[in-house]
């Protein structure tokens, strides 16, 4: 009984080794056709999937493309091509090691998470007339959560849109500085497997600012305006009318801080504004979204992040220390972020020692007292009275008044090109 026993189990490993055996081999084989068939789709300039654009421009026409805008072969293109040594490596590290990207929130806190992201980003969109009908935004990929994240939910509110024919065009935009170590083969692999229209531009913008920057001066002001140079000229070139910044209600509220702590001047980010030497539009639409909501999210749906060796280097930053005085405020209330930001939006000029601002809101400089009832009214300085009165020909009114019959003021009223989807 034993001996049977025995020889029944022996029969049972042998099995399971053969099995084991068969699922490597095809997993082998898996992996051998995946290398045969991606070997050379990541190659940004030719691909479709990767720039799939409608020509707008004679100049960047491209005949095999069937008028498609290429990526334009200049000096700021990373062309990837597998004939050179160096890239020819990257390609057979993507090739042979398959990518699986998440797409859609596969867990109730990633659903949560993402639902609050939308929401916020879509009140902004709104207030400040983000999203507007054929639209060509470009977006800026620098390979952190905070722009992966603003992708995701850019191309989610996309496809909503698409669906009530209100549509508008994405282009990813990513910026290589040349930095020691750096690798973009898993960004470029989630790119694409999300067939995005996207844009791999190269710059030695690092060994500028480690030459340039004294020594003990952080390196952000100068990589900023670097790279803000950079990608004013290549939205140009793509023919977008927009740039999408990926600064979160965090970045916003530590800029304030060390404007004012620094500058002596109560100045953040501006959620959107125009660049008249560029003619471009800059719009931030997680402006009012906190960090940690996007670096859950951004933990959650697994996204390609690539260290950078510029700001990630120095040590004793003052944007480290304004983020500590931001912990600081919510041991006073777990809100205090969220407050702040909400503050930056709602200025209250007759508290404030500004007398020129309190002259430009219809207040008097000296008092703060109103002076323009309309304008006063605009930024919430005189409420609106609502209580009824007797009108000269009998008929009971209320006291609120059209603004377009004062002075031609009126309230600033948001787009309505997204309404439907708050």
């Amino acid at each position: 009984m034993k001996r049977l026993l025995v020889l029944a189990t022996s029969v049972q490993l042998l099995r399971v080794h053969n099995i084991a055996t068969h699922a490597l081999s095809t997993e082998t084989y898996a992996s051998q056709k995946f290398a045969s068939n991606h070997r050379h789709r990541h190659l940004p300039t030719s691909h479709p999937a990767a720039f799939a654009l409608n020509a707008r421009s004679n100049n960047h026409h491209d005949s095999n493309k069937r008028g498609r805008i290429p990526l334009m072969a200049s000096h700021h293109d990373e062309i990837l091509d597998s004939s050179s040594s160096a890239n020819a490596n990257n390609a057979s590290t993507l090739a042979s090691t398959p990518l699986a990207f998440i797409h859609e929130p596969s867990t109730p806190k990633s659903q949560k998470l993402r639902s609050r992201l939308l929401k916020s980003l879509r009140d902004v969109s709104l207030r400040y007339s983000m999203i507007e009908p054929n639209d060509r935004i470009m977006i800026c990929i620098s390979g952190g959560k905070d722009s992966a994240t603003l992708l995701h939910l850019f191309l989610h509110l996309q496809k909503k849109l698409s669906k009530i024919n209100t549509n508008f065009e994405l282009v990813a935009v990513h910026l290589n500085q040349v930095q020691p170590g750096y690798d973009n083969t898993s960004l470029v692999a989630w790119l694409e497997s999300l067939k995005v229209p996207y844009r791999i531009v190269t710059e030695d913008t690092y060994s500028i600012v480690t030459e340039k920057t004294p020594e003990g001066k952080a390196y952000c002001s100068m990589c900023s305006r670097l790279r803000r140079g950079i990608l004013y000229t290549i939205a140009h070139e793509l023919e977008c009318n927009k740039i999408a910044l990926g600064h979160h209600g965090d970045d916003a509220m530590e800029t304030l801080l060390l404007n004012m702590v620094h500058g002596g001047t109560t100045k953040g980010m501006p959620a959107r504004y125009y660049s008249e030497t560029r003619d471009v539009h800059m719009i931030r639409p997680l402006i009012t979204c906190l960090e940690k909501d996007i670096a859950a999210f951004a933990k959650e749906m697994a996204f390609p992040i690539l260290p950078c060796n510029l700001c990630g280097s120095q040590e004793d930053l003052h944007r480290g220390k304004a983020k500590l005085l931001c912990d600081a405020m919510e041991t006073m209330n777990p809100n205090a972020r969220k407050n702040v930001i909400t503050a930056m939006g709602n200025i209250k000029p007759s508290h404030l020692l500004d007398e020129n601002l309190r002259v430009a809101c219809g207040l008097d400089g000296t008092t703060g007292s109103v002076v323009d009832d309309d304008r006063a009214l605009l930024i919430g300085e005189k409420k609106i009275d609502t209580t009824t009165r007797k009108e000269p020909d009998g008929n009971i009114e209320a006291s609120e008044r059209s603004f377009e019959k004062n002075n031609g003021l009126e309230m600033h009223t948001p787009s309505s090109f997204i309404e439907n989807l708050l």
